[in-house]
């Protein structure tokens, strides 16, 4: 189902990279999507919002955040709970260590120099998406007016459903939290993983299996969260190009100026797109091409309103996972 309505939305390592393309997109829509990033790069996130986004102001909200501190992503969400005055609609969990490779030492498991980087995959990979998922809970539980037999909830604030304790209670739900007639997809969480949680190079260990992890976060918590009125999915991209997607592509783009979203400006980001991809790195995939930002936005667009999903991982690789030998 496609969005009915405006949202509140949170996006992790939201200044460049994906993150930027994701918040592009969803603040292009007609709908009127209001966006906060939190993002640890301070200089690359006041380009974001003030240069590249500025065009969407005053519906782009930003704060810098050190995700490896559950203190921080706390003061962070509580000023992103106070730019939506009161409400979150869906938290984007895409910040994360890009290096698919350990790079410590000689680059391998064996050598013990890996440690602190095996550490920091975990910190920022998996545990960040856990405390921000967590700070965001009471801003997002469900808005449903009554529960069948409960009477009337709380009109006033984010709490306005029950909060039961056990899975053993969860018969007592009420059936729809979202409502019949569709229009309200609930609150979403989406984990942005990767298809190096099911295939590997050599050396990817604190890679793979941090967003591996996050495929299990994603299950766990789609269970848990039922209770809130909370769908919790996985997008798990594969090759994605989108080292062009900051202020230094932009500036070696030189773009004209024109607005994210116009067509001068998508042509500009194509171009940067293209290049350095070689024939090659395209034939690895099903599709023909290597993937673009704008693939992992549209899902997540698609994802954040589909009352109908959750516990589910759209794996978003082009089909190069399905090949047993991507060089042929």
């Amino acid at each position: 189902m496609v969005n009915t309505h405006s949202k509140n939305i949170i996006i992790t390592g939201g200044a460049r990279g994906i993150g930027r393309v994701i918040a592009r997109h969803l603040l292009s829509q007609p709908l009127s999507h209001r966006v906060f990033l939190v993002d640890l790069n301070a200089d690359e996130l006041e380009y974001a919002v003030t240069k590249h986004l500025a065009v969407y102001a005053p519906r782009v909200g930003s704060v810098v955040a050190n995700l490896r501190s559950p203190k921080e992503i706390r003061e962070a969400v509580a000023k992103a709970a106070e730019f939506f005055d009161g409400r979150i609609d869906v938290l984007v969990n895409n910040a994360g260590i890009a290096r698919a490779f350990f790079t410590a030492g000689n680059g391998t498991m064996e050598d013990e120099a890996t440690a602190e980087q095996w550490q920091e995959y975990l910190d920022v990979n998996l545990s960040a998406p856990f405390w921000m998922s967590q700070a965001v809970i009471p801003f997002m539980k469900a808005q449903n007016p009554k529960i069948e037999g409960k009477g009337e909830l709380q009109q006033e604030g984010v709490d306005r459903t029950i909060d039961l304790k056990r899975t053993a209670e969860f018969s007592n739900l009420p059936q729809d939290l979202h409502g019949e007639d569709r229009t309200d997809e609930g609150g979403s969480i989406i984990h942005i993983a990767s298809f190096r949680a099911h295939v590997s190079d050599p050396d990817c260990e604190g890679y793979g299996s941090t967003k591996a992890g996050l495929l299990g976060l994603t299950q766990s918590m789609a269970v848990s969260c039922q209770r809130w009125g909370i769908r919790v999915n996985a997008i798990s991209p594969g090759w994605v190009h989108v080292v062009h997607e900051c202020r230094e592509g932009d500036e070696a783009a030189a773009d004209t100026g024109s607005a994210p979203h116009e067509d001068n400006a998508k042509k500009v980001r194509l171009a940067a797109w293209k290049d350095g991809l070689k024939e090659l790195y395209h034939r690895q995939h099903l599709v023909g091409r290597v993937g673009l930002g704008e693939d992992v936005a549209e899902a997540v667009d698609y994802v954040m309103g589909a009352g109908f999903l959750s516990g589910q991982e759209l794996t978003l690789d082009g089909g190069a996972s399905k090949r047993k030998n991507p060089d042929v």
